[in-house]
């Protein structure tokens, strides 16, 4: 129901209670509504049919703060704006988006993003830790300078060129969400483009650690005496060691295993995609050595995953301590990632096809790559390089021709 009347205090205090909202049309200017709620909430705004476009509603604010007189003049103004084709809530809208602060931004591209839980700890590590200052920063007052300025002043220049691309990440993000009615970008300059500009990218080039075929028996020592020294939880981390070293997985792809992936019977494990790095699942053989690993670590502890660990998570969150033992004492480069660059420099020295070394590694052909598409390399395929690169990696460990891994779990 909608009713018309002068715009005055002493009208408006009169009204009664309506039982559901009405909304009064002001006689004067008929673009002013006043709203009044079953609960007696009165409010002002604007109401306007736009030639060629959509009705218009700006809100002006509730009565008494705001009285008629008040209420009249504002309208009059937001009349004359609307003529001139200024929309006031598509303004604020523009304002509020304007103000968009990093964090906030960071917020809204977790939240567009399927992150893996490792990917999305090390984002927040970065940017609590190198970009804490420019949280609370809008987008708008973060420009070439004050990224060249934070580039420049972290030690590490591998961790100065990952924030940095975090940062490219969130800017991306910003300039495709926030925009103007027009479609055009409200943020359309990325200011980490200046490293670019400058050539000031640190490119810091891949590590090429791995352990080298006479220090896999130094490996192998030290990791059967700091087993045989570790809780049940170090143990697994012993073993997730020595999987990492025969598969040459990721770290997190170890760590995340569970007995519901794994198929002793039909002789195969997986991977699902939404846990590893390019999304494609990987089914890869249980070969005698790894069915023996298994074996032990079904003993170990009980709980959903394969490297289990005695805490509420049933899981190994962080195996650094372990590593670093192992590290120390054999004198050798053993994080999860030089043990898989190892498992894939054996599989070279071996001349393990490319293709199936890839598929070993979960490694993506390249697009053009046509007859990557007509190979198709299951689990059993695999298996015969698979029990070869670990029968030489075990054989190397124990210094002798005897390929068993009993010995090397015997801890």
């Amino acid at each position: 129901m909608e009713r018309q009347f002068n715009f005055t205090k002493q009208a408006i205090e009169d009204l009664p209670l309506p039982e559901t909202r009405i909304e009064y049309r002001d006689e004067k200017i008929p673009e002013l509504r006043l709203r009044v709620t079953a609960t007696g909430v009165k409010s002002f705004s604007v109401f306007k049919r736009v030639s060629g476009g959509s009705p218009v509603r700006i809100t002006l604010g509730k009565y008494p703060g705001l009285s008629p007189v008040r209420a009249r003049t504002l309208a009059l103004k937001h009349l004359a704006d609307l003529c001139d084709g200024v929309n006031p809530n598509e303004q604020r809208r523009v304002e509020a988006m304007s103000a968009v602060t990093l964090g906030e931004a960071f917020e809204g591209y977790k939240l567009s993003r399927k992150l893996k839980v490792s990917t999305l700890r090390g984002y927040e590590g970065v940017v609590s830790n190198h970009l804490k200052k420019l949280v609370d920063k809008s987008l708008k007052d973060i420009d070439r300078r004050v990224v060249a300025d934070i580039h420049a002043g972290i030690a590490s220049k591998a961790q100065a060129d990952l924030t940095m691309r975090v940062l490219r990440a969130i800017f991306n993000f910003a300039k495709d969400e926030y925009r103007y009615k027009d479609g055009s970008s409200i943020f359309p300059e990325n200011p980490t483009e200046v490293l670019s500009h400058r050539k000031q990218w640190n490119n810091v080039p891949r590590r090429h650690t791995h352990i080298r075929p006479k220090e896999l028996s130094d490996f192998y020592e030290a990791l059967s005496t700091v087993r045989s020294q570790e809780t049940p939880t170090g143990q697994s981390v012993c073993d997730a060691m020595l999987f990492a070293l025969l598969t040459g997985l990721r770290r997190g792809e170890i760590f995340g295993l569970k007995w519901s992936e794994v198929n002793l019977r039909a002789a195969i494990f997986t991977i699902p995609g939404h846990k590893t790095k390019n999304g494609l699942p990987l089914e890869l053989p249980i070969t005698k050595q790894i069915d023996k690993l298994f074996q032990k670590q079904k003993s170990r502890i009980s709980s959903e995953y394969v490297f289990a660990a005695e805490n509420e998570y049933g899981q190994v969150r962080e195996p650094k301590k372990v590593v670093a033992k192992v590290k120390t004492l054999s004198g050798t480069r053993c994080d999860f990632h030089d043990l898989r660059r190892t498992f894939a420099t054996t599989a070279e020295h071996l001349d393990v096809g490319s293709y199936k070394l890839k598929r070993l590694m979960n490694h993506s052909t390249g697009r053009d790559d046509v007859t990557a598409g007509y190979v198709i390399l299951t689990a059993e395929t695999l298996r015969p390089s698979a029990e070869k690169i670990q029968n030489f990696l075990i054989g190397m460990m124990l210094k002798s021709k005897v390929v068993d891994i009993k010995t090397a779990l015997r801890n």
